[in-house]
């Protein structure tokens, strides 16, 4: 999938060479490469513990990336192979620089060399040529498929077989290109392009191949699609379901088809007759992959909702990655502004479809995205047994937020799931405080639970990944993490570590890369029975990340322990960036209550009001305050003894008008006491914006004398006349 990096194994066993395909930015390098060669020099005469000091301290001076390669390429592969033998640290250490372990860039490769191979490949006369233009191809990858696949429709068979056995050298690399070649215009090119798909075997393949077998009107493209179709294991349900399913492997970052952190990725398009390179992102390819899946399956089938949730998840997930972006000091593109505005044109069925979805898949944040677009999509829809409901007892505290929030705005007319939660929750929200939020990235499943408990019940909001690649990308996804605890051995159990990002350093080095993570805490879990291994271990992380380890956990796990370490480190966090977000939530809870439809009797509107009542003399910031206060007016069943406060205390003029509005509101539903009604005869006597708010007040408070209703008129009689001389 990667175009500008020629792939090289560096002749050890397949599994360890495949780690190369995971790239990372590269650290500046400190050591010299006879640093590694001193170690692997002892690894071949049997000197392994003075190997794992040198290689231990090679390691921690973060050394670069083709360096380690150039000194692993002339190794002899028994030495790697005899290190990575003595396991535990060794076996670690040595894995991670064979990730690290990468060939030189071949961007330099432009299209005139393309071409120029191209044409050896599929031209030249000479078998010995051909076979070498082919390798050579394999260092542009798929851009090579633009110069290849129209040799697909020649007429000349050895043009045709030439230009396929030289797709079939990009393997992988040509999938996705290859794939939009199959809206080609050529029926021979659909059908070569089927057949070299088929013989690739890669799973992005398989909807679009599925189209020309169901779909293609030249019986001979049907039928090569059909055999190739079988080659990549059939397909079950219509082409639209196939496009769906290959859409949420992308948009769930399936391995099989997203891979490596790339800071940018291709994407193609059949554009105009022609193949079209795009540029995009690699933390928003998963995201744009699925909206293209999403968009096939539209095409084929326009009221498919599956594909109408994918693409309104997809769109979200754009949406809450540009906001991490933006978050962390980046730049998102511009256009991901209306992001939310597109989701929100496929409707309730597909915002509800999408909502149960990131439930099932504990995508939590474009779960709160999914809560909200539920709202604004919502029409009066019946909500018996619909996820929103679930959506306010779900594990993470947000979601259950947004989803109070979302009903409140909604104000439906007939109950829901869990109902009784909607205002206790939003008035919690209401008053919200900053938030903690930890990542435990454990492949361990005893330790991670045992920490997630520990982390819980000490009131900080963790949740969990067992696998190095999906905490790192989860923890891209969520600038409100505080802190990361990453397990010091992690893939030390998995069988195949090439798999995953399976070294704790290359975990670490990722996290420490990307702006969106680099600032977050983290804390380290050593496990070791060896009280000297593990002081080792602990060394290790200390030299080689310095001040960015906060904080050290050691299994076997001490609730308390392990609850103090990550709290420790969340305090060593500026609360700002926390505090401007439980600002934003309180803000949006109150302007829900704001909103609320008072006469909604699906809520018991009363258990908000003390909440509502604190934040509104209390709140954070004027904001917070404001939309307190319009809530206790709008909802009309308490406060008024708040809303006087901050009628007679406030910090603005504008807080003061709003509270005079809000107390006529309540009044107009409860009796004001004589303090209030006071206040509001007294507040109307000022000048400007508090005065008309207080007399229009007044005209609502339903208690109100006779006597005080005359002395009001004539306070404020109206002065038309003029006094004659």
């Amino acid at each position: 999938m990667k175009a500008t990096r020629l792939r090289v194994g560096i002749g050890l066993i397949a599994a360890c060479a495949l780690l190369a395909a995971v790239i990372f930015v590269p650290a500046t390098a400190y050591a010299a490469p006879e640093d590694l060669k001193d170690a692997l020099q002892d690894y071949a005469t049997g000197k392994y513990d003075e190997a794992l000091k040198k290689l231990r301290s090679y390691v921690e001076s973060n050394p670069d990336d083709s360096e380690v390669y150039a000194t692993l390429l002339e190794t002899e592969n028994r030495v790697l192979i005899r290190a990575l033998a003595q396991g535990g640290e060794h076996e670690r250490l040595i894995k991670y620089l064979l990730s690290k372990s990468k060939p030189m860039e071949t961007d330099g490769l432009g299209d005139d060399e393309i071409k120029a191979l191209v044409d050896e490949a599929v031209n030249s006369k000479d078998i010995t040529v051909q076979r070498s233009a082919r390798v050579k191809l394999r260092a542009a990858g798929d851009r090579a498929v633009p110069h290849l696949y129209p040799f697909l429709a020649s007429e000349n068979a050895d043009t045709a077989v030439n230009a396929i056995l030289a797709l079939r050298q990009l393997h992988s690399d040509a999938a996705e290109a290859l794939s939009e070649c199959l809206q080609s215009d050529s029926a021979r090119v659909r059908a070569y392009a089927a057949t070299v798909l088929g013989d690739i075997g890669d799973a992005r393949a398989l909807p679009a191949v599925a189209r020309v077998a169901a779909l293609d009107d030249d019986p001979g493209a049907q039928e090569k699609a059909g055999k190739a179709l079988a080659k990549l294991g059939g397909r079950s349900g219509s082409v639209a379901d196939a496009y769906v399913a290959l859409g949420n492997m992308y948009y769930s970052r399936d391995l099989s088809v997203v891979e490596g952190f790339d800071a940018v990725k291709n994407m193609w398009r059949w554009e105009e007759g022609g193949l079209v390179r795009y540029e995009a992102p690699s933390y928003l390819y998963p995201f744009l992959q699925a909206e293209e899946c999403a968009s096939d399956a539209l095409d084929l089938d326009s009221g498919h909702l599956g594909a109408r949730s994918l693409l309104a998840r997809a769109l979200l997930a754009q949406k809450v990655e540009a906001e991490v972006l933006n978050a962390n000091g980046g730049s998102a593109p511009e256009a991901l502004a209306g992001a939310f505005n597109l989701a929100k044109s496929q409707g309730f069925g597909a915002a509800t479809a999408a909502l149960e979805a990131a439930m099932q898949s504990e995508d939590w944040d474009v779960a709160v995205e999914c809560c909200y677009l539920v709202a604004a999509t919502y029409g009066g829809e019946e909500l018996d047994g619909h996820a929103l409901g679930h959506a306010l007892a779900a594990p993470q505290r947000r979601v259950r937020y947004a989803a109070a929030i979302s009903a409140l705005r909604m104000s439906p007319k007939r109950g829901m799931p869990n109902a009784d939660k909607v205002v206790a929750l939003g008035a919690q929200a209401a008053s919200e405080s900053a938030i903690r939020q930890a990542l435990v990235i454990d492949d361990n499943e005893d330790t991670r639970g045992k920490i997630l408990m520990a982390l819980q019940n000490g009131g900080i909001q963790a949740s969990g990944s067992a696998k190095g690649t999906f905490g790192v990308m989860r923890a891209k996804m969520a600038p409100s993490l505080d802190v990361i605890v990453v397990r010091a051995d992690l893939g030390s159990s998995t069988a195949v570590p090439s798999a995953e990002l399976s070294s704790s350093y290359m975990v670490m080095d990722e996290l420490l890369a990307d702006a969106r993570t680099r600032d977050m805490k983290i804390v380290v879990l050593v496990q070791d029975t060896s009280t000297n291994k593990a002081d080792a271990i602990r060394e290790g992380f200390k030299s080689k990340y310095g001040d960015k380890i906060h904080g050290f956990i050691t299994a076997p796990i001490v609730e308390s322990a392990a609850f103090s370490a990550v709290n420790a480190a969340a305090g060593d966090k500026d609360l700002n960036p926390d505090q401007e977000r439980a600002n934003k939530l309180a803000a949006s809870a109150a302007d829900a209550f704001a909103n609320v439809d008072f006469s909604c009797k699906s809520f018991d509107l009363t258990v908000a009001i003390e909440p509502l009542s604190t934040a509104a003399t209390e709140g954070p910031t004027a904001e917070v305050k404001l939309n307190a206060v319009r809530a206790l007016g709008n909802l009309r069943v308490g406060g008024g003894d708040a809303l006087l406060k901050v009628l007679t205390d406030g910090d603005s003029e504008a807080l003061k008008a709003a509270a005079a509005t809000a107390l006529g509101s309540v009044c107009s539903a409860v009796d004001g006491t004589p303090e209030q009604i006071d206040a509001l005869i007294a507040a109307s006597g000022a000048e400007g914006e508090l005065g008309t708010a207080a007399l229009a007040a007044l005209g609502q408070v339903r208690n109100l004398t006779p006597e005080q209703r005359r002395k009001i008129y004539g306070t404020h009689r109206l002065k038309v006349a003029n006094k004659g001389s």
